[in-house]
């Protein structure tokens, strides 16, 4: 029999990149800010569902191709970003070099190998963090430790906060800095954690997640949401907002949404909607990740200065310009890659029968 496909977790995929998109280029809209804090949930849910699966990639002895498929990814991103950095700053009429050591800051090896940070583009940190957690993933679970990463999680948590928002604070000023809550400790093992025992208690979650759990979870989501603003308030209005990432709020906030969709797999209803928002995020996700940033930077250059409606709508909705653009040319470098591997495998066929 074959195994049904998680379908309401790609369509969470889906949402978590449109999040991360809005995250890096807001709606310029009535209550924009309060839907900026609502979309943090983003990252944390991209590891959760990550250690969702991992019970099945350990049982199915994946656990190292999954490291090597992540690494891979994450340096041709960083090649990307290289190349493109050397194009901008030749659009720019820059020196190359110059441009080039301008990204690199005095305690930048330290960052980078500590804290996940890169200075070809911030939004990097993700991948080389979830690198960290897939290999410390796969010691822990080879020494039989993962109840014990289990109790670490509320430590690692509490750590988030503290690193993050709350370190102006309860720092000061010299420890306020986004990729010291922003990386692989304090945000990828925490929530990957969290997947893994939502993971390994699948089934009952499905049994036990009927529509009136459901509902509580939707008005949760709408508790934690409201909590994260007025932490934020409350920061401000201190003079002590830190890094902006995750609030208390914001980790219950992806808790609820995660168990939301893991319990709307029960109830869920195929249409034109769903099945393109799961196609999208079952197979352009991770891509549009990648790319959303380039994309961003080439379509705020292409419209700078411009008083076009195009123009106008790009300024205020760039958002929605954004992940349309990338799955556009996600789409279309996947189908590419397709016809190649087709032309490939057909000209394997004919040699091979040129031989016989």
């Amino acid at each position: 029999m074959k195994k049904q496909r998680w379908t309401c977790i790609d369509i969470l995929k889906c949402l978590a990149a449109l999040a991360v998109v809005e995250i890096h280029k807001p709606l310029k809209v009535q209550s924009g800010a309060e839907l900026l804090i609502l979309c943090r949930f983003a990252v944390p849910v991209f590891f959760m569902i990550t250690g969702f699966f991992y019970s099945e990639t350990v049982a199915h002895r994946r656990e190292l191709k999954q490291i090597g498929k992540i690494l891979t990814i994450t340096i041709g991103a960083n090649l990307f970003y290289l190349i493109w950095k050397v194009l901008l700053a030749l659009e720019n009429g820059n020196n190359i070099k110059d441009a080039l050591l301008a990204r690199f800051e005095e305690r930048m090896p330290e960052d980078f190998i500590l804290w996940n940070f890169s200075p070809l583009s911030p939004h990097l940190w993700y991948l080389q963090a979830l690198v960290y957690v897939l290999v410390i993933a796969f010691i822990v679970e080879h020494l039989g430790l993962r109840k014990l990463a289990y109790l670490a999680v509320p430590v690692l948590l509490a750590g988030n906060l503290i690193k993050g928002n709350y370190s102006l604070l309860l720092l000061g000023k010299d420890y306020c800095h986004v990729y010291y809550a922003r990386n692989f400790l304090y945000c990828g093992l925490p929530f990957f954690w969290l997947g893994c025992l939502f993971g390994e208690r699948k089934e009952a979650l499905e049994g036990c997640l009927d529509k009136k759990k459901m509902t509580l979870l939707l008005g949760g989501i709408l508790v934690f949401w409201n909590m994260a603003l007025m932490e934020q308030r409350w920061l401000t209005k201190m003079n002590a907002l830190g890094t902006e990432e995750e609030y208390g709020g914001t980790i219950f906030l992806a808790v609820c949404i995660f168990l939301l969709f893991i319990g709307w797999q029960n109830f869920y209803k195929e249409n034109v909607v769903t099945r393109i928002m799961a196609k999208i995020g079952k197979d352009y996700s991770m891509l549009i990740y990648v790319l959303h940033y380039a994309v961003l930077q080439a379509l705020s250059k292409c419209f700078k200065g411009r008083h076009t409606m195009l123009a106008r709508g790009y300024r205020q909705y760039g958002m929605m310009f954004v992940f349309a653009a990338t799955v556009v040319l996600v789409a279309a470098y996947g189908a590419a890659k397709r016809k190649l591997r087709e032309n490939s495998t057909v000209k394997v066929g004919n040699a091979v029968l040129e031989r016989v």
